[in-house]
């Protein structure tokens, strides 16, 4: 399944997830993982972001602060981060691929960050 990577650099990049799920984007993000919905993304997308990336001093994600919301609430979002979005199954919750046409979505958003 397709996600989008972006670093602390400021480099955006589309990759496949690899099963297990969770063990691949713990490995992008470099430690646990937790899903945040940011403001400035619209539903169904989310961010996948490092749990402790702030304990462990990671440093600023300027896209992922900006679709946080950092402008308004002051948290960053810190270390590198990756889009994905959160879809329905029988067992309740689970993260989804993009599609050509959402990461086409996403580009446009993200193209407003500059």
């Amino acid at each position: 399944m397709k996600a989008i990577k972006i670093t602390t650099n400021n480099e955006v990049s589309m990759f496949n997830v690899l099963q297990p799920t969770y063990k691949a984007l713990q490995k992008v993000v470099g430690g646990y993982i937790e899903i945040v919905h940011p403001k400035g993304l619209p539903h169904p997308f989310c961010l996948v972001v490092n749990e402790e990336g702030l304990l462990n001093k990671k440093p600023i994600n300027k896209y992922g602060s900006f679709l946080y919301g950092y402008q308004e609430h002051r948290q960053p979002i810190v270390g590198d981060i990756v889009i994905m979005k959160e879809v329905e199954t029988e067992d309740g919750r689970d993260l989804g691929g993009l599609s050509d046409a959402e990461i086409r979505e996403l580009g446009v958003i993200l193209m407003e960050v500059e």
